[in-house]
């Protein structure tokens, strides 16, 4: 995309030399369209839009799921179009690749275009000469006999910009300058989206993401990187122990780690816990805590009481279980090690009729917590269950781009905002009556308000001879 703050202005009394280096840039540029159009910023706002519709797209179309789960969601219609225009893989497909990559050729572009220059720009230091042909703030005039250079060297030493002095045959030019290199500072602004863009894009493309769901005690030697496809690891990883805490009965989760051993060739090898916000690495790979769950290890016992009548069955989890005296059906569909702090529940779905299943939860260890429809009650008297932590497992070599890229950004946004240029001189010479008189010359083609003070400031502090 072009420089995002102007080039900075032509200094009065330079014009001819502006001249020469104009006429010099456009005889050294590409005129064809094709270079006009990647460097023009018509062309970032168009594709920026297209990412943008498009990123739309991919976060409310669900990416990677099966052809039969968008055709009963969208209809065939719509299904098959978002399927076969490759909507469903949309950062995948040349929707998204061509116009990321048309951003990354327009930005390049830029940078080609307009760096060099802005290093020459750079490269040529306030002289004397320039600095005189500043345009005049205002005039000072000191009395006779008293010299005030002592005085205007203490006050300039206390303004931005490294001014320097140089004596001529009849006047002494102190000058300095601020924001030399401002110029820089879009163009490492556009390098570093390149580095960013390019990160992304190789940790898309030769990066590992993938999940692994291991259950406590199991050692895994594969994670899952699309359905129903695995890849192996270089090393074996066991969940020891898994644990969750809450911040108070019927609370929300405090916090749930595992404690990993990784192996090789089933010798340990190291330890590590992982925590939410704490990943672990290993391998290459990097693991992060996600999520995790409970399964049943056997049927469930409840106690079933119907009336002044009570019966304990076993039921299997998923499977529907002939309730007594066959007046429906139970069906455990879920259970909970820990249910919202309270301890292990099971989530039942009692069946009676032509009717919708009621679905309620019960709680083993407080059993009169929860509703549940008559005319059964339900108490949960075995709920033998384990846990299952989930992990997300990562491997991106472009995360040092994309670092490299925020660390060059960080720069090039405080030269191009935060570092206004500035140029200024003062110009002192003694008259024929002996006394003492300065000119104060100065510009900046931004911040002109805030300069303006600061000369105003300036002037009236050489006026007193005395620094602030």
């Amino acid at each position: 995309m072009p420089a995002l703050p102007g080039p900075i202005r032509a200094w009065p009394g330079n014009r001819n030399h502006d001249k020469s280096m104009s006429a010099t840039r456009i005889q050294s540029q590409p005129h064809s369209w094709l270079w006009r159009t990647l460097t023009s910023i018509r062309l970032t706002v168009f594709l920026l839009l297209i990412l943008a519709a498009l990123a739309v797209i991919g976060t409310v179309v669900p990416q990677g799921q099966p052809p039969n789960q968008y055709l009963s969601r969208y209809g065939e219609v719509w299904g098959q179009l978002l399927w076969l225009g490759g909507f469903t893989q949309v950062y995948f497909s040349v929707w998204f690749l061509g116009p990321i990559s048309l951003l990354a050729a327009n930005i390049l572009a830029c940078v080609v275009h307009g760096l060099p220059q802005a290093v020459r720009r750079v490269r040529r230091p306030l002289t004397v000469e320039t600095a005189l042909t500043l345009p005049e703030r205002g005039r000072i005039t000191w009395p006779a006999g008293v010299d005030p250079q002592p005085g205007i060297a203490a006050t300039l030493s206390r303004e931005p910009g490294r001014g320097r002095q140089e004596t001529l045959p009849e006047q002494t030019v102190y000058f300095g300058e601020r924001g030399r290199f401002r110029p820089l500072g879009p163009y490492l602004i556009h390098i570093a989206l390149l580095l960013i863009l390019a990160g992304g894009l190789i940790g898309k493309f030769w990066g590992v993401d993938g999940q692994l769901a291991i259950d406590q005690g199991e050692v895994a030697s594969a994670f899952q990187v699309a359905p129903r496809v695995e890849r192996p690891l270089n090393f074996q990883l066991r969940l020891d122990d898994f644990q969750v805490s809450y911040y108070a009965p019927g609370g929300s989760p405090k916090e749930f780690r595992s404690d990993l051993t990784f192996m090789e060739d089933g010798r340990e090898v190291s330890r590590a816990v992982c925590r939410v916000n704490e990943p672990v690495t290993f391998g290459g790979l990097t693991f992060y805590q996600s999520s995790y769950g409970t399964q049943a290890t056997g049927p469930i016992r409840l106690k079933v009481q119907l009336g002044d009548r009570s019966e304990s069955i076993e039921a299997p989890l998923r499977r529907p279980t002939e309730l007594p005296g066959g007046r429906g059906q139970i069906i455990p569909m879920k259970v909970d090690g820990n249910f919202q702090g309270y301890g292990p529940a099971v989530l039942l779905a009692v069946s009676s009729g032509a009717g919708h299943p009621q679905v309620f939860w019960t709680l083993k260890d407080r059993p009169e917590l929860g509703d549940q429809p008559g005319p059964y009650r339900f108490t949960a008297e075995s709920i033998p269950f384990s846990y299952y932590s989930v992990f997300q497992v990562k491997r991106d070599p472009g995360v040092g781009w994309v670092y490299a890229g925020f660390l060059l950004f960080l720069p090039g946004l405080y030269l191009a905002f935060f570092r206004p240029v500035e140029r200024w001189a003062l110009v002192v010479a003694k008259t024929p009556q002996g006394k003492w008189q300065g000119r104060l010359l100065g510009a900046s083609p931004r911040h002109r308000e805030e300069f303006a003070a600061r000369q105003e400031r300036l002037l009236s502090e050489l006026k007193r001879g005395i620094p602030s």
